[in-house]
């Protein structure tokens, strides 16, 4: 099996740093509504799996990931999200970084990697991704 690093989502996931390629598609969600998606990371250099979730609201997403006391959060502005995304990392030992998000054409599911200011690497999915760690 692949090993996935965030938000995710991230942690795998701050604002987005930046959009790339593919098309603007954006997700909607009527006020005061919450989407939340399961997220789960995969890193040796963040001890070991990571469990968490994905929250979308109307105009923000944002993430936590923890393994005991330690954790990892951030947010990004859902406007203009595309296929592929760049979302900060900030973890409760101080340590940041940043993940490349490779969402699904629905954005409700998806893939990733990320790397850490003292080098540390790894994976992550998010929604029906996840499903597969």
């Amino acid at each position: 099996m692949r090993v996935l690093s965030a938000v995710g989502y991230f942690l795998a996931l701050g604002t987005v740093a930046a959009n790339l390629g593919g098309c603007s598609t954006p997700i909607r969600t009527l006020p005061g509504t919450v989407k939340s998606l399961p997220v789960v990371v995969v890193s040796q250099g963040l001890g070991g799996t990571l469990h968490g979730s994905v929250r979308l609201e109307q105009t923000q997403g944002s993430y936590l990931v923890s393994k005991g006391k330690f954790s990892c959060t951030g947010s990004y502005a859902l406007s203009g999200v595309r296929e592929r995304i760049y979302v900060p990392i900030l973890c409760s030992d101080g340590r940041k970084g940043t993940a490349s998000v490779h969402n699904d054409p629905s954005l409700m599911s998806g893939t990733g990697s990320f790397t850490m200011s003292d080098g540390s690497t790894g994976e992550f999915a998010f929604g029906n991704d996840a499903k597969k760690f």
